[in-house]
Parts: C-alpha cells; sequence; structure tokens
C-alpha cells in the first residue's frame, strides 16, 4: 500500500524537478535573457503593442517560463508577439522578453508547435525568397516604378552561380518538423 501511495504522489506531483527539462532550454533562454532578474512589474505587459489587440501577456509568458511551465511550448500566444523590443527597451531588470519569446519559438518549433502563419512564411521563403509571395501585380508595379521587377533575395546568388552558402543554410531555415497531427498520425501508423 505504502508503494501506491508513493507512486500516486509521483504522478501528481505540482513541482517539477531539473529532471524534467532538456538542460539546453535553460540555457538557451539564460543565455540570450537576463529572465532570473524579472520582478513580475507588468511593464514588458504594459508596453506591448501586440497585447492590446490579441491575447498576449509576455508578463505570464515569462513566468511560466521562470516556473518550468513547458506548456509555454504549446501556447499560441508565443506566435502573437511582432518583436517590436519594447517590452525590452522598457523593463527596469533589463529583462529581454523578446528575446525569451524567440527561443520559445524555436525550441517548440523544434517540437513541431509552429504556427500556420509562420509555417506558411518559411514556405513562401523557401520557394519564391520572400516572405510574401510576389504576384503579377506587384512585379507591373515595381516596373512601373522603376525597380526591377522582382526584388533582390538570397535566390539571387542562385542565378549567379555562386549559391554554396545559400546550400549550407537551407537544410537549417527550412527543415520544419511535421505538424503535430502529421506526427501523431504517423505514430498511429507505425504502431499498426
Amino acid at each position: 500500500m505504502v508503494e501506491r501511495m508513493s507512486e500516486t504522489k509521483e504522478e501528481h506531483r505540482e513541482y517539477k524537478t531539473d529532471e524534467d527539462f532538456d538542460k539546453n532550454y535553460f540555457k538557451d533562454i539564460e543565455r540570450k535573457s537576463n529572465i532570473w532578474q524579472c520582478i513580475q512589474c507588468g511593464s514588458c505587459t504594459a508596453s506591448c503593442e501586440s497585447g492590446r489587440w490579441t491575447a498576449l501577456k509576455t508578463r505570464s509568458i515569462i513566468r511560466k517560463v521562470v516556473l518550468g511551465d513547458l506548456s509555454v511550448l504549446e501556447d499560441p500566444d508565443i506566435w502573437l508577439c511582432t518583436t517590436c523590443y519594447q517590452c525590452y527597451e522598457r523593463c527596469p531588470r533589463d529583462v529581454r522578453p523578446t528575446d525569451v519569446i524567440m527561443e520559445l519559438r524555436n525550441y517548440a518549433t523544434k517540437l513541431g508547435n509552429i504556427s500556420p502563419a509562420h509555417r506558411a512564411v518559411v514556405g513562401y521563403l523557401k520557394n519564391f525568397g520572400h516572405a510574401v509571395p510576389i504576384n503579377d501585380e506587384i512585379r507591373k508595379r515595381r516596373v512601373e516604378l522603376g525597380l526591377e521587377e522582382l526584388p533582390p533575395t538570397a535566390f539571387k546568388f542562385k542565378e549567379e552561380g555562386d549559391d554554396k552558402d545559400l546550400k549550407k543554410f537551407e537544410e537549417y531555415l527550412f527543415d520544419l518538423p511535421p505538424i503535430k497531427e502529421e506526427k501523431k498520425n504517423e505514430e498511429k501508423k507505425g504502431e499498426k
């Protein structure tokens, strides 16, 4: 009976220990921010332009990270940040909330949690060299303004034959894990 109680306590514990985390998760965030200096004053949330129009509450995200709440990696709000850096500029403790959010996005992406809009942008970059595809109307307007039909991109080097550096980056920039639902379907197929 004693063994069963300890098993139950272990399953329902409300705290996390170092073993619950990937060590790189905190190292990357600590290295790029000053997160342990956060006093939860709310200056980041108060200065957040995106937070005025969306559900983004920067202070809550930072708090979750400090508490080790990994549910933040599945929180769609981390994709609402516009990276304007107002939170960083106004933070009295020199915490870099935008950098924390960027690291959370990187880590979430590795786990397959990426917003559909961000996934689409990566696809556009990969296929067209632009975050926004250039359509015929935009090409026409560029010519009317005396600009080249297509703006310069990293793909310009492909035309010139000097794309070895682009090829190095390509595997890192455009290699996204499958969408989370696709992962689950693949795992189910593998079990059958």
